[in-house]
């Protein structure tokens, strides 16, 4: 059986606190649009996000060189190719960053026999992964696969495909790289689903190692047996959480409906794919946003503090897309006293409307 064998992390050297966001945003509506103005500071102070990452200055107005507030004259936002031009420099430096944090890294490079990057907010080709596979050196033969375009959910698609490669592959060491760059995707939008998408997204990078325990980690990092996997399609909200191209950058779609349709469903995710409640002891869940929380919290009966990871990780980092519940993994047990054995169910959120969950274990 496979493991989760450590996960590290890394954010941009831009950090924009929440009110700092906030104002930035609210200076771009018109000034004579007070309710706007108001309903952005509204929905920030109840966002449960203290800070966020970008790979930009401009919420700050720290750096002249800034996408949106510079190099935009009077054309109106930036086009999908300036935004691209960052997302390419950017997400594989902060990659790379994420993965030298992983302890002893030079002496498991040579073993690393299959890589898998994760993104829904930038694509180039070659790729990701061939970036990265070039300049952390790995062995020409290592085989690679992306995971592109399906948003908060992608990063246990990705373990449960690494899961998978190590039971058909013994002796197989995957590296798991999710990187989002959601803030290139700001949108001057005042309508209610971009002033929530605006004051909830940040940038931010996670890198994780799949395979059977292995000495060089020993006394690092204790190994997660990744013990099942789940599934579950809203086909009912389809339309409520969706992410699609322009020519000024990627569309988010997130309606109010969201939270309600996911956490009336979990229970049923749980019985459909026969998982007993009172199995689990710790829960990590993704912070899609503090309403999600709440009512996961209020469906499930649980209290606040058995998803203070979640809770943390949001008011830390905001909303990272794919990469945030690997945050939430690597942060729950320094929170919660996790003993040997007691199960942890991890599950995260996306387009469709989708729910993809993990059963997770120390060994």
């Amino acid at each position: 059986m496979s493991h989760l064998l450590c996960i590290e992390t890394a954010t941009p050297r831009y950090l924009h606190q929440q009110k700092d966001l906030q104002a930035y945003y609210a200076s771009t509506v018109p000034e004579d649009d007070r309710r706007t103005r108001r309903r952005i500071n509204a929905v920030s102070r109840q966002s449960g996000i203290s800070q966020r990452y970008s790979v930009l200055s401009d919420f700050s107005g720290t750096d002249d060189t800034a996408l949106f507030t510079h190099g935009n004259t009077g054309t109106g936002a930036p086009g999908i190719t300036s935004r691209m031009n960052v997302f390419r420099e950017e997400a594989l430096s902060l990659s790379v960053e994420a993965v030298l944090k992983i302890a002893r890294f030079e002496e498991v490079r040579e073993k690393i026999t299959h890589i898998i990057t994760v993104t829904c907010t930038g694509l180039f080709a070659p790729g990701l992964d061939i970036g990265l596979s070039k300049v952390l050196q790995l062995r020409r033969t290592v085989q690679r696969s992306s995971i592109n375009f399906m948003g908060c959910n992608a990063a246990i698609l990705a373990l449960k495909q690494a899961a998978h490669i190590c039971g058909s592959e013994p002796g197989s060491l995957v590296l798991v790289v999710c990187t989002e760059l959601c803030t290139l995707h700001f949108q001057q939008d005042y309508t209610d689903d971009y002033i929530t998408s605006n004051m909830l997204f940040a940038d931010g990078s996670a890198a994780a190692l799949i395979g059977e325990p292995r000495p060089e980690f020993s006394g690092i990092y204790r190994p997660m047996r990744l013990s099942r996997f789940h599934s579950l399609l809203l086909h009912e909200g389809h339309d409520h959480m969706a992410w699609q191209l322009s020519e000024t950058g990627f569309i988010m779609n997130l309606s109010a409906y969201v939270s309600g349709m996911l956490n009336t469903n979990i229970d049923g995710l749980l019985e459909e794919n026969g998982v007993d409640r009172r199995e689990i002891r710790h829960w990590a869940i993704h912070p899609g946003g503090r309403r999600i929380l709440d009512d996961f919290c209020t469906t499930m009966t649980l209290s606040r503090d058995e998803l203070i990871s979640s809770y943390n990780v949001l008011r830390d980092y905001g909303n990272m897309s794919s990469a945030t519940i690997l945050f939430v993994l690597k942060r729950l047990p320094g929170d919660r006293n996790i003993a040997v054995g007691e199960k942890i169910y991890s599950a995260a959120f996306g387009p469709g409307l989708s729910i993809e969950s993990a059963i997770l274990e120390y060994v």
